[in-house]
Formats: C-alpha cells, structure tokens, sequence
C-alpha cells in the first residue's frame, strides 16, 4: 500500500544518492516531516541553525568550501522569506543550494491561516529552478513523476553555471506520523554536466587573438583553481598580456596587478595605452575605478568568458561572449603565447610598481588606523588559511596589500551585502576544517551577530571585528559627509558593547586599540582554542579617514 508522503522519503533518498555535502536545519513544525526524513538519512552532516537569513549564508560558505550542493530546511511562512538574501547571494555567486520549504495545504493559503502565504515560486527573479511537490501521493504514477521533479531541480542546481533551486512542500496535519522506506522505484540517480574541456576556441578568435599587440585579461572572484592558475602563469610571460585580478580571484602570480583602485587614484588615467582586446572572467570585480575607465574608454574587442544564465557585459564594451568554462579557453589561449613588443606591458607595470613603492612610503608614517591594523593582520595571516573578507571598507583595505598565494580568499561578492558574511564564515569554518579567520566591520558584525547563535559554531574560527561605531565606508566617501542626514540615516552609528555581545554568546573576547597592542594580541587570538574568538580592534574614525584619504588622494566618490 502507497504511503501518502512517499515522495518526501523519496526526496532525502534522492539526495543521499547525490552526495549532498550537508543539509541545514531550521526548526519549525511544519517542516517536521521533512527533517524526519533528511535527519534518517544524512545523519551527523545535519546542522541545526535557528535564523534562516543565518543559515541560508551558512549553507552557502558550506557548498563554497565542499563544491557540492548544500540542503536547506525550514517551515512554512515568514521563515521561508528570511531565506531571501541568501538565495540572491548564491544566484550571483553561482553556488548550488536545494532550498526545501515547508508550506501549508494550498486551501489555507490566503485563508487566514497562521505562518501561510503564496509560498509557490516565492523566489521568483533569484532561483535556477522551481518545483511544488505535490500534496500527497496517491498512485505509483505519482512516485514517479515527483521523483522526475526533484531530479530536475537537483540537476538544475549543479549544472553549469549552477545555483540555488527551491523545492516547495505542501504538508497537512498530522505531522508527525513515521515515514515510510524510500521507494524501490528510485533509479540511481548520477547527475552530469555538461563538459567543454575539449571544445576549442573558433579559428576567428584565435586569429583575433594572434594579431592582437595590446590585451588585458581581467578576472572576477573564483574559486581555487590549480589549471587555471598554471594557464594564467604562462599567459602573463607574453610580452602582450596585463593580467588584473583582485586577491577574491585566487589566482596567483608575481607579475599579476593586485589593485586598481590605487592605480587610478595615483595614475592619470590617459598615460595608460588601452588595449585592443580585453578577456573578461569570473565573478564580481571590487574596484570601481577599473570599471569607470574601461566603460570611457574606447576599444576593438571585449570577450566575455563563461557559461553565464544571463548576458554579463560589465564595462558596456562586450562584442562577444565566449559560453565555455574559463579554464579551458585559458589553457588553449596559454599555448598561443609569443614574445613580441612589450611595450604596452612595460608601461602598465611600471605605473603600478611605482604606485605600491609610493604606498609603502606613506604607510611608514601612518598612525594607529583600520589601515595599519588591517597591514599587521595581513602579515599574522597563516599559511593554508582561509580568509573570509567582510563587504564595505574591510575588502577594500584587504586590496591594498600583498596577495598571499598560500591562504584562500572568500568574500560574498554576488549581491555584495553586509548581511550574512559572518554565517558565510561560519559554513566554511565547519567545512574546511582549517583555521578561518573573517575580517567584519562593526555593523556588519553586529547585524549578521545571530551567525553565532550556533552550537555547532567551530573553534578554528576567528573573527576579528574593526570597530569605529558605525559603517566606516561612507566616511570615506565626500558626498554623504556633507549631507545633514549623514550621521543619523547613514553612518549607522550603534551604541552596542562588542564585548558583551560576545561574552552573551559565550566566545573568547579579545581587545585592541594600538599597534603595539594588536602585535601583542594576534598570537594568543590566533592559537587553538576551544571557543571560537573575537578580537575587537577600537580605531579612531577621523585617523581612518584621514589616512586612507591620503593614500588614495581622493577628492571624489570611491
């Protein structure tokens, strides 16, 4: 006989033959059924998380870290909607979440009913995919078409370019009846996506790129990649090629140019030749004066690299877009490699060393600030590490130092929010397993606090909070300063006592307001413990403004 919630068995079962890295749990009544069913299968890779907005940035610094697709979990109402911000996050990030919500019969919807609303394709503009199982299941027809289902929405999730899907579960009481045994009917279930490892580039643009003298090769946030990094070094050893890539790109090299926003701030723009072919991949770019200049400038060739859902033309400019995976146009472009004039080279790197030899003169004679704690934090860094960087200033000071190729940078650059880097942090602290450490301004930390509203919140993560009482980066901008709302409406000022918050949570706290201080500090903070810590850093706002202002001698808006 057909156990009417047989397909919500068949739901856990079909992602345990998946492999799905970890499921997330946020408690609820509603979704009862649902846990049964995940709990029974998947075990100790359950993680309880009580906030949703928390857990849907803790699924996603999981499924950043293990590259698998991560579960999340929650009852029916509001609690699907915290998920919200999460799920844009993981559509720009491209980050594989199979967000399972529970919801009311379809006949109590708008009926009054408590924690009920139009929860069917709530997602709407920030999902790859959508499906609504159904009510129950009534015959073997029905086993089968809902396993098809689930089988789409988990497929659409880890195809490329891959992302969050949403799978929504009409249940009615009662909810706590057993589950049944996960269908027989069930098919091992081995997803593929496509591969283009060996598609090769079109005879036109490898002609176009021959006879090109002058490319740049800019590339976005991506996730470690040992071939990629092996076809970008012998890319940058022809005579043609500048290579810009921020420390969120991962990819490694001498010759790479780290910061553009210290370029442009103490380079006029018109010395610098532009190219004749640009080549741009992966995720967002930070500095925004790179953006500025190439959108002005005027160029023959804009190539856009990647299997993208949607056309991504981010400096106005793109001519074409190449749908293969980055690695592999990297790899046939770095076989193409030749010796010729390096003169538009030569200019581009002689500009930017010039630029990091004026940086280093002034940093000498900085006072305590967010700047000089930032340059001591970065040198403690360990080897293997990963570090999770904080939006707003934090990421914008994290670039104005040396790349370290031996630690991972992450960051949440889809949407570029505040809300959820601490959870983000979190996820990958529980994956990885490596000492993590996030980098958060005040208001960041405290906004996304309930991330360590956690019990399974591990030990080797460590988070070091830059506190100047309110959201730093719009003092470094000129136009919101001169505002009469700006100290009420955008500076978020707080009176929040960091270390209570952190005490309440039951951490290891740590204090510093000076150099000497912090140098003290970093090596006890950083050390093995069995809490996770915090280490709060008390700066002057008008020494953080005056500095950076200094260094990028800026007059105008970031």
């Amino acid at each position: 006989m057909l156990h009417h919630r047989q397909h919500i068995a068949d739901l856990a079962e079909i992602c345990h033959l998946y492999d799905i890295a970890y499921v997330v749990i946020s408690p609820g009544s509603r979704n009862a059924p649902v846990v049964e069913a995940f709990y029974t299968k998947f075990g100790e890779k359950c993680l309880s998380v009580v906030d949703e907005r928390s857990a849907g940035y803790v699924a996603i610094g999981l499924a950043r870290n293990e590259l698998k697709p991560v579960v999340l979990i929650c009852t029916s109402g509001t609690a699907v909607l915290n998920y919200s911000p999460a799920i844009a996050e993981a559509y720009y990030q491209r980050i594989p979440l199979i967000v399972v919500t529970a919801d009311r019969p379809p006949e109590l919807i708008d009926q009054q009913d408590n924690q009920a609303i139009r929860q069917e394709n709530v997602y709407g503009n920030f999902i790859r995919f959508a499906i609504q199982l159904k009510r129950e299941i009534k015959n073997k027809h029905d086993i089968e078409a809902e396993q098809e289902k689930i089988k789409s929405a988990i497929n659409n999730s880890v195809k490329i370019p891959g992302g969050p899907v949403h799978i929504n579960v009409p249940l009615a009481e009662p909810l706590y009846e057993n589950l049944p045994e996960a269908s027989d009917l069930i098919i091992p279930y081995f997803i593929t996506s496509e591969n283009d490892k060996d598609e090769k580039l079109p005879a036109e643009l490898i002609s176009t790129w021959n006879k090109a003298e002058k490319i740049m090769i800019l590339l976005g946030q991506l996730k470690t990649d040992h071939q990629l990094n092996d076809s970008v070094k012998k890319l940058v050893k022809d005579n043609r090629v500048v290579l810009i890539a921020e420390n969120i790109s991962n990819v490694h090299g001498e010759e790479v140019i780290r910061n553009t926003e210290l370029l442009f701030a103490k380079t006029d723009s018109y010395q610098l030749p532009l190219p004749d072919l640009i080549i741009y991949a992966g995720g967002q770019i930070v500095s925004k004066r790179i953006k500025s200049f190439l959108r002005k400038a005027s160029f023959n060739n804009c190539w856009r690299i990647g299997k993208d859902d949607y056309p991504i033309d981010t400096f106005h400019k793109s001519n074409l877009i190449i749908p293969l995976e980055s690695e592999n146009v990297f790899k046939q472009l770095a076989g193409l490699t030749r010796n010729n004039d390096a003169g538009f080279k030569k200019v581009w790197e002689e500009s930017y060393k010039s630029v990091l030899e004026s940086k280093e003169k002034i940093l000498a004679d900085f006072e305590f600030c967010e700047l000089k704690a930032m340059e001591v934090i970065l040198n403690a860094v360990p080897e293997s590490s990963i570090l999770e960087l904080g939006n707003s200033s934090i990421i914008r000071y994290s670039q104005l130092f040396k790349y370290n190729s031996n630690i991972i940078y992450y960051s949440n650059r889809g949407v570029s929010g505040i809300d959820g880097c601490l959870s983000a942090a979190v996820g990958t602290a529980i994956a990885s397993g490596k000492l993590t450490i996030v980098l958060l301004g005040d208001t960041t930390f405290i906004y996304d606090s309930n991330a360590l509203w956690n019990k399974q919140l591990p030990s080797n993560l460590k988070i070091i909070v830059f506190n100047n009482h309110g959201g730093g980066i719009f003092s470094l901008i000129d136009g919101p300063t001169k505002k009469p709302f700006f100290k009420e409406y955008l500076e978020a000022y707080h009176p929040v006592q960091i270390k209570k918050l952190v005490e309440a949570f039951n951490l290891n706290y740590f204090y510093a307001d000076d150099e000497k201080q912090l140098n003290e500090t970093l090596s006890s903070f950083l050390n093995k413990s069995e809490r996770s810590s915090v280490l709060e850093i008390v700066t002057n706002k008008e020494a953080n403004i005056k500095t950076y202002k200094k260094l990028m001698n800026i007059h105008s808006e970031l």
